[in-house]
């Protein structure tokens, strides 16, 4: 499975080579078949500057070709690809021009848009993989990449933040450990050698959305509606009733034929609760609800299956829900913290 590299990038594109060389040293190694920026027009010029032209101070190669050679990346391997510029078209001339910088609300919605777009373009062909860093450029540009992978994101892809010891997070010149040439000089005019640099890559966690929305026949192509469609369906998941299926014997309970096993006094709890709902008498808090319950319990034919349960005190039904809120949040569906009411349900018994 092809491994693509897409970043965000601004005035420091070193935190691409960075991720790379920790990629690479990762078991089993990682190294992307194409790297793909993410810019502006002032990003641009520095990723020019300081990754493909030869310099000095690596003996008259460019960074990029430093760190092919150090990772012996193959012919297919570490292909990076032009900049994809973040553009605005200007009105008055037709013409797609290339922001020098995310200053406006304006501006920030183009980047939305076109950051979602590049994701699509990748995670649409099964065969590749994403690794998507956001380390790099203006805060809002990590951001709403973060945002466009928990829309459009697959399970097995990655998104990632690069972490750099100090002083080499900010010191000029560094692209990775093992580059070659000179120690490197701080503002004081302090040494320091590349190799004692210490690198980590921090994964960081999302939810691929896309997984609930399977149903959806097409995904918008502005970040705005999709966003629109995603909060329009979810707030239907919210009003939409679900069916509450308690198994005492079974010692489980199903969430629309989702099987969550839990204690029998947890069921017995959210019996309670539901068939009071259902009956428009709730609790107003523990303790009523717990001397309710009790009564409840008396009248119970399943109480020969719970090994003497019958009487409940406020502390049992805290603990109850705090059981079941931990046990049914996986579902999207639970009595809400500091509530004994339930979202919309049919319940059943089984």
């Amino acid at each position: 499975m092809p491994t693509i590299l897409l970043a965000v990038t601004g005035l420091s594109p070193a935190i691409v080579t960075e991720t790379i060389w920790v990629l690479a040293h990762e078991s089993p190694r990682v190294l992307p078949q194409r790297v793909v920026f993410l810019t502006t027009g002032v990003g641009a010029n520095k990723i020019q500057e300081q990754l493909f032209t030869p310099l000095p101070a690596l003996g008259q190669v460019s960074a990029w070709q430093a760190l092919r050679d150090a990772l012996s990346a193959g012919p297919d391997e570490l292909i990076a690809e032009p900049p994809r510029l973040i553009g605005a078209a200007d009105p008055a001339t037709g013409i797609l021009s290339p922001l020098e910088d995310i200053v406006t609300p304006q501006h920030n919605e183009i980047a939305a848009s076109f950051i979602l777009e590049q994701v699509r373009s990748i995670v649409e062909n099964p065969e590749n993989r994403l690794v998507a860093s956001i380390a790099g450029g203006r805060k809002t540009m990590g951001a709403l990449l973060h945002a466009a992978v928990s829309l459009i994101g697959r399970e097995t892809d990655r998104l990632t933040h690069i972490l750099v010891s100090p002083p080499f997070e900010s010191l000029p010149g560094f692209f990775f450990p093992s580059q070659p040439g000179s120690p490197l000089a701080d503002r004081a005019g302090q040494l320091h050698h590349p190799a004692a640099a210490t690198l980590a890559l921090a994964d960081v966690p999302f939810v691929p959305l896309r997984n609930r929305f399977t149903d959806l026949n097409e995904m918008p192509g502005s970040f705005s509606s999709l966003v629109e469609k995603y909060s329009r369906t979810i707030q239907q998941d919210a009003n939409r009733p679900r069916l509450i299926e308690i198994g005492y014997r079974q010692k489980c309970l199903w969430i629309d034929g989702i099987p969550i096993k839990t204690s029998l006094k947890a069921l017995a709890v959210l019996h309670f609760l539901l068939e009071c709902q259902e009956a428009k008498r709730t609790p107003i808090d523990q303790l009523e609800a717990a001397a309710q319950m009790s009564l409840w319990l008396g009248d119970a034919p399943w109480i020969p299956l719970m090994a003497g349960l019958h009487a409940m005190d406020p502390e049992g039904i805290r603990h109850s829900l705090n059981d079941l809120r931990s046990a049914l949040k996986s579902t999207g569906w639970a009595i809400p913290a500091r509530s004994l009411s339930a979202p919309p349900f049919t319940l059943r018994l089984r």
